[in-house]
């Protein structure tokens, strides 16, 4: 059974992880919103005389791309777990108001 003690951890936790949330959530919607400039950095950086459309393949499967996207990946990962880690936190403390409520009614 969940107890107080549980649900000020939890509430502890919600509470010095907000800024890194913040970060987190940021962070990934900031390297999201780069996609594209970075992937036109890297198309006009070549300098081969190719089609438009063969730039934009050879941009796309370039190194510089590839870590861009590695990096978001990585971002979103940092920001879902860290995410699902406070949404567990507000879970705990649904949980101990709803037994505490009940415990308090006498259905408990």
């Amino acid at each position: 059974m969940i107890d107080i003690n549980d649900a000020e951890a939890a509430l502890n936790y919600l509470k010095t992880t907000d800024s890194e949330a913040a970060r987190a959530k940021a962070y990934a919607a900031a390297l999201d919103d780069s996609k594209k400039t970075c992937l036109a950095m890297v198309y006009n950086g070549i300098e081969e005389k190719l089609s438009g459309v063969d730039k934009l393949k050879k941009a796309e499967g370039s190194d510089d791309y590839w870590e861009h996207l590695q990096k978001l990946k990585e971002a979103n990962i940092e920001w879902e777990v860290l995410r699902n880690k406070r949404k567990s936190a507000e879970l705990q403390i649904e949980m101990w108001r709803s037994v505490n409520s009940n415990q308090r009614k006498g259905n408990i």
